[in-house]
């Protein structure tokens, strides 16, 4: 194809030339698929471009999911497809190859049950995958495609008239031609040699940090055949030509795959047949043998950092753009992923008129503090690998291993948790006695809403609870107020919907001021204790104890029943427990045998008699959360949103 016939036409692609779009995004990898993605089902179409070919991102790169990025993937309604795409890996093994035999040392979960994850286990998945369900479901929500092959070289704020034109972007394509294109926001999702970083050199942005002096390679080989017993684990290995690591993947062609990365001599640029080499020596007397090498490469590793996350909230920097580390906890495709979700929701959220953009500096004080931790976790991640094994004390060899393990949490995102801004309250956290009963923290406002299942009431259906707060837009709501058939318990929900939904209340102003109601930015569900069975509950919620048609907060396709039992996911069930003699209330009995009959309330620490209100934002963190459902509970909850919703 020559480049006039590749190239594209200014009005055909970019709009009218003086056309504002709402969002540009540089760079169509796992920060950019995923904001696209997420803004375009949240009601923003963006303008995309990227400075490849697809074919050149098909193959390769980014490897693995871990399970808050498969649970935003649910969210967001792709989570099936994706998990459908990819090879669960549930177990890590850690080999010696020095020995004879060569020995498997420890093999464990990969992810704890403590850590409370429904899908807990690692996915071997190539990033080129996910973006291409990422980029058809773009396309089917709002229409917009990826405009390949199309860089941005240069990004300024436009001074003269920034309410109207507040970012022009300079675009060239791989053919030549370049066109300017005007946007509220510009965001730099372009890697880690990202062209709109370079750009902001301009407004003091700098690259910060420094190179590790580990040299590693990562080959992608199918149709592989082997007596090597464990190449469905992610395994690490001792060997005498260092750290070997191996990844099972998801079939290419037709035919199985497995990832090997390899630490290398730096002395010269290896090529892939000293990577097979290395390979075939250090697996001795096991075989491997394969059809071909799908991908290879060869990188040094390093900890670097932007200095800044954004300029003044208009240009945005996300992913590698944003932050460079080696691929050895698994987190670089994945943390770029949550910071394009994290982004996107909050530009949805301006661009829609139903926040002030004040949140926007939300994003580069929640995510700059994931990676720099993120950072500091990585260059010790890379010694211990560097340093595995070439120890002769046998404490040394566990290193890694108790690292790991340390920081699971961490890895698999469940203990990400933002501190206080005006989209995340400062609600001091104590747990409670029942939570310390069954081992548990309960929710920690800053962090992801703890998982469950549920019965709905409509149908007596299980699901799970996070199911009933997408990423669709609104805030979720939950108010669990215990046992529905409790003396004065509907009295008290009919007085809390009279405050919820009195004139100068936040809903009924927002109902007033947004065309779409009040509906598309709050969505109130209830969580009760009692059975979906009860004919009790069934007459006073058809004897209207939830409301009428104008006066409701949730129906019964959004009353969830908490009655679905489960072993508490924190205790050492293999240890034995036993019921506690001081229990007063069989809900204590069997939790102290570490029996949860109300995993919800259990779990996120609500308690059954007084009830609370828990305000999970779109993105799954939870904002703020209160004690009671009472009027003064609910003010609190007002008061949250008065800080950043346009009322």
């Amino acid at each position: 194809m020559s480049p006039s016939q590749a190239s594209s036409t200014f009005e055909a692609n970019f709009g009218a030339p003086d056309e504002v779009h709402p969002v540009l995004i540089a760079g169509a990898g796992p920060a950019g698929t995923l904001l696209a993605c997420c803004l375009a089902k949240l009601g923003v179409r963006p303008l995309i471009v990227d400075s490849n070919h697809f074919t050149e991102h098909e193959w390769g790169r980014g490897d693995g999911l871990l399970c808050r990025t498969i649970e935003m993937f649910r969210s967001l309604g792709v989570g099936e497809t994706i998990v459908a795409s990819g090879r669960c890996i549930p177990e890590r093994a850690y080999w010696d190859l020095t020995t004879d035999p060569p020995a498997c040392k420890t093999l464990v979960d990969f992810f704890p049950e403590t850590l409370d994850i429904e899908d807990s286990y690692a996915m071997g998945l190539r990033q080129g995958v996910i973006e291409k369900i990422l980029t058809d479901a773009t396309t089917a929500a709002c229409g917009a495609t990826v405009l390949r092959p199309w860089s941005v070289v240069d990004v300024r704020l436009d001074n003269e008239d920034p309410a109207n034109n507040p970012v022009i972007a300079t675009l060239q394509s791989r053919y030549g031609e370049k066109r300017e294109v005007r946007a509220r926001y510009v965001v730099g999702c372009d890697g880690g040699r990202s062209s709109v970083r370079q750009a902001l050199q301009k407004y003091g942005v700098k690259l910060e940090g420094d190179a590790h002096d580990s040299f590693w390679t990562a080959m992608d080989v199918v149709g592989f055949e082997t007596d090597f017993p464990d190449t469905q684990k992610l395994s690490i290995f001792v060997s005498k030509h260092g750290t070997i690591m191996t990844v099972p993947r998801e079939n290419i062609n037709g035919k199985n795959c497995i990832r090997f990365y390899c630490e290398l001599d730096r002395d010269r640029a290896p090529s892939v047949e000293d990577a097979v080499a290395i390979i075939h020596e250090a697996f001795h007397p096991y075989k491997f043998s394969w059809d071909e090498v799908n991908w290879y490469t060869a990188y040094t590793v390093g900890q670097r950092i932007a200095s800044s996350f954004d300029v003044e909230q208009r240009i945005f920097l996300t992913g590698d753009a944003a932050h460079l580390h080696s691929p050895k906890g698994g987190l670089g495709m994945n943390t770029s992923f949550l910071d394009g979700h994290n982004l996107a929701i909050k530009i949805a959220l301006v661009e829609t008129g139903v926040a002030k953009a004040e949140i926007l500096s939300t994003y580069a004080l929640e995510r700059r503090q994931v990676a720099s931790r993120l950072l500091n976790l990585d260059a010790q991640l890379i010694q211990l690998y560097a340093d595995h094994g070439k120890s002769d004390n046998p404490e040394d060899m566990k290193k890694l291993f108790n690292f790991q393990t340390e920081h699971l949490a961490f890895q698999a995102g469940t203990n990400i948790t933002y501190a206080a801004n005006c989209m995340v309250d400062a609600v001091p956290h104590a747990p409670s006695d029942m939570a310390k009963l069954i081992g548990a923290e309960g929710l920690i406002v800053g962090r992801r809403l703890l998982p469950g299942t549920v019965r709905r009431y409509k149908d007596g259906l299980t699901s799970r609870i996070l199911d009933a707060a997408p990423c669709d837009g609104p805030f979720t709501i939950f108010i669990c107020f215990g046992d529905l058939t409790a003396p004065g318990r509907t009295e008290q929900l009919r007085a809390l919907r009279s405050f919820v939904l009195r004139p100068d209340g936040v809903s009924a102003r927002l109902k007033k001021r947004l065309t779409s109601g009040a509906t598309k930015v709050l969505r109130f569900c209830g969580v009760t204790t009692t059975s979906h069975l009860s004919i009790e509950a069934t007459a006073l919620i058809h004897g209207g104890c939830l409301g009428t048609a104008d006066s409701i907060l949730f129906d019964t396709t959004s009353l969830y029943c908490d009655d679905v039992p489960c072993l508490s996911p924190y205790l050492d069930h293999s240890a034995g427990t036993s019921p506690s003699t001081t229990a007063v209330d069989i809900v204590s009995v069997k939790a102290a045998a570490g029996i949860l009959l109300h995993p919800v309330h259990q779990k996120w620490d609500i308690d059954i008699t007084l009830g609370g209100i828990v305000v999970v934002r779109p993105d799954g963190h939870v904002g703020t959360l209160t004690g009671g459902m009472d009027a003064g509970a609910w003010l609190k909850v007002e008061k949250y949103f008065e800080q950043f919703l346009v009322l």
